[in-house]
């Protein structure tokens, strides 16, 4: 991660507290794939390789010049970035050919490619699929101490999902070109073919309009002023999406969240004539900007219809539809939302919605990047099945990661390090490209029982993302760190002050609370209070937000304390940088309150222990503070300078008290940062019986 995407206070407070940066090994012979292909044959072998032959299908490439120009331009990057040689005599030879592969779905995006002694074949029946296989190529080559390699397999590979994408709010929080198009790199590298741009909110209309251009005037603004992307700006996102496989979903928001729309062009209510008018006529301008098969579905919006300067008559939202199949193109709308009967438009589902009846289906239910944190998103990309179905169809089309970053950024590099957004969409390419056979709720939040199979596929899983981490991210934010091995143990609820022996850091199996020290009624019977079984986990649900399996299942009234205990194993005294953080906030609102000054949470009962020595918690830059219009600055802990531990040679004790707001989470971690890039602390082994693996 580099430097430019921290703050400058983060960059600051780093260096004293550093420990050798390592990184994670990578096998040449069989190196991480994400996401995994559908098949995979590894043939025990990596060949070393310093000159290679291009052979390319020329002739059947020219129909798509944009395309090939960046598939030529990809393979000469992964050329230079492991120093090879094209040498028209060499032996091994990387072969793209365009030719028929069997798929049961999405026979478009399908790919082979066989790695032997001779080189590199990748076939495919367009120009699309062996852009992929040159994708998984890439994760096959090693550069490592001066020598280059490429793993021997054999790999048949085509997505689950016709549409695996992200989406990015834009209108309340303004992105650059240049940080998208970065993002827009990611996205095809993982096989991502969809970019959802939500570009009007309450705060801005973010696409210039030449027809309207009051939307691009200073009493349209609330946040931002004066950002939004031209339309020359438009068309040249098109083209590079295009020429990486990804298709632009622009999104028009309408008629909820339209205050940029009303305010910009003095409309009052949403029923006016003119709010009808303009918002076909800005369908009609949008369309103009790119032909139907770069971009062949319109986002008309619709959810969230609160206040009665957005409600319209029965005629608004036929008429937009009418507008966006007149242009050719498909609606998409989001559910919950509006509709009406016998639209013909597909639904977007958020929350716990479900698909408008009878229609096709996008999901982004419980994918929403703004409420995730750096050491909680793998599980839900691991174990969240996209449609609830192993693989899409005609009905069940794909997912969409969302990013609602509805809090006010002034930096706009804080959208991608206050949410793990680029580490969520290499998780998440998975899920849409390979599919997941079943759905597994129990774990969206929860690493499941160590040594179950479960366990076992979810440690591989972060490996792998590690890995990648590691290899090809040293240059972009991505804020995550492994979990899996993180052991705990948790004791409660109770009451605060119930269990004085924990008050005083004293740490037992079992604990008796009598009536006099819990203020129950006389005689009633002494409570005992055991630890539960070791749990893992870098970020810990007690119990989620969202109605997700935590930890803990039942919670009475007034008991609001619940306890963690484990103890780490350092091989020497260091000092050390650590993420820690109590009921994390969304980058989307202020519902898990904000902390006061020397407090680590608004439930200011939250706290650590190492040794029994007190973390002290950040020197928050806005304490108490809160409110939409309060810029994010330090309020999410991979967005500002981590907390500083001393751990001793040997066992080190960790005793935390956790207590909610609108989450119950607590979060915690040694994390080794470098020059910006994060990486886990060698050496340290957690436990919560003080026993070495």
């Amino acid at each position: 991660m580099p430097l430019s995407y921290f703050p400058t206070l983060l960059r600051a407070c780093t260096v004293l507290f550093v420990s050798t940066l390592t990184v994670v090994a990578v096998d040449p012979v069989k190196p991480a794939l994400l996401p995994e292909p559908q098949s995979v044959q590894w043939l025990g072998k990596a060949h070393p390789i310093t000159r290679v032959a291009i052979r390319l299908s020329a002739e059947k490439l020219a129909s798509t010049p944009l395309k090939a120009a960046h598939l030529r331009d990809d393979l000469k990057a992964l050329l230079d970035a492991n120093q090879l040689l094209v040498d028209s005599k060499s032996a091994f030879e990387i072969s793209l050919n365009i030719s028929e592969v069997d798929a049961p779905y999405q026979r478009s995006d399908a790919y082979r490619l066989v790695s032997n002694d001779q080189g590199v074949q990748i076939t495919a029946n367009t120009i699309t699929g062996l852009f992929y296989g040159v994708q998984t190529l890439r994760q096959l080559t090693v550069r490592s101490n001066g020598r280059t390699t490429v793993a021997a397999c054999k790999i048949h590979d085509y997505p689950a999902f016709k549409i695996r994408g992200l989406m990015h709010d834009v209108g309340r929080n303004f992105q650059s070109i240049e940080q998208l198009k970065m993002q827009m790199d990611v996205l095809a590298a993982y096989k991502m073919n969809v970019f959802h741009w939500h570009l009007s909110d309450h705060f801005g209309w973010r696409l210039e309009s030449k027809k309207y251009p009051d939307l691009q005037s200073e009493k349209a603004y609330g946040r931002h002023q004066g950002k939004f992307y031209t339309q020359q700006e438009f068309k040249e996102m098109s083209d590079y999406c295009w020429a990486r496989g990804i298709t632009i979903i622009p999104e028009f928001d309408s008629p909820g969240h339209s205050e940029a729309f009303r305010h910009g062009l003095g409309i009052k209510n949403m029923k006016e004539p003119r709010a009808l008018e303009s918002m076909v006529g800005l369908i009609n301008e949008l369309c103009t900007l790119a032909d139907k098969e770069r971009m062949p579905y319109i986002h008309v919006g619709t959810d969230e219809v609160r206040h009665r300067d957005e409600h319209v008559n029965a005629d608004y939202l036929p008429a937009l539809h009418h507008a966006v199949q007149k242009n050719g193109r498909e609606v998409i709308g989001w559910s919950k939302g509006m509709t009406f009967k016998g639209a013909k438009q597909i639904s977007q589902t958020w929350a716990k919605s479900s698909p408008f009846r009878g229609t096709k289906h996008i999901d982004s239910r419980s994918n929403y990047i703004n409420h995730m944190e750096a050491m909680d998103f793998a599980l839900r990309m691991f174990f969240q099945q996209p449609c609830r179905v192993p693989h899409g169809d005609d009905h069940h089309l794909g997912g969409i990661l969302a990013h609602w970053p509805d809090n006010l950024v002034d930096d706009e590099k804080l959208t991608l390090t206050n949410n793990p957004v680029l580490p969520a969409v290499v998780a998440y390419s998975e899920a849409v490209w390979k599919g997941i056979k079943k759905d597994r709720p129990e774990f969206w939040a929860k690493v499941p029982p160590k040594g179950s199979a479960e366990y076992k596929a979810f440690a591989g899983f972060e490996n792998r993302l590690a890995e990648h981490r590691d290899r090809f991210f040293a240059e972009k934010p991505f804020p995550m760190v492994k979990t899996h091995h993180m052991e705990w143990r948790l004791l409660g609820p109770v009451a605060d002050q119930e269990v004085p022996d924990l008050e005083k850091g004293l740490i037992k199996d079992i604990y008796h609370v009598n009536d006099d020290v819990a203020g129950d009624r006389k005689g009633a019977q002494a409570r005992i209070y055991r630890w539960t079984k070791p749990l893992h986990g870098g970020a810990i649900h007690i119990k989620h937000f969202f109605g997700f399996s935590g930890h803990l299942k039942t919670f009475k009234k007034g008991k609001d304390v619940v306890w963690a205990n484990t103890y780490i194993h350092s091989d020497q005294d260091q000092k050390l940088d650590a993420w820690i953080s109590f009921n994390t906030t969304s980058s989307s609102d202020n519902r898990a309150g904000v902390a006061k000054a020397g407090d680590w949470n608004a439930n200011a009962l939250c706290n650590i222990w190492i040794n029994d020595q007190r973390i002290d918690p950040p020197k928050w830059k806005n304490p108490g503070k809160m409110g939409k219009e309060f810029a994010f600055t330090d309020e999410i802990y991979t967005s500002r300078p981590p907390a500083k531990i001393h751990l001793k040679k040997g066992w080190n004790k960790v005793l935390i008290k956790t207590a909610p707001s609108w989450k119950w989470v607590f979060s915690f971690s040694p994390v080794a940062i470098q020059d910006g890039e994060i990486r886990e602390v060698p050496g340290l082994h957690f436990s919560t019986n003080k026993q070495l693996p």
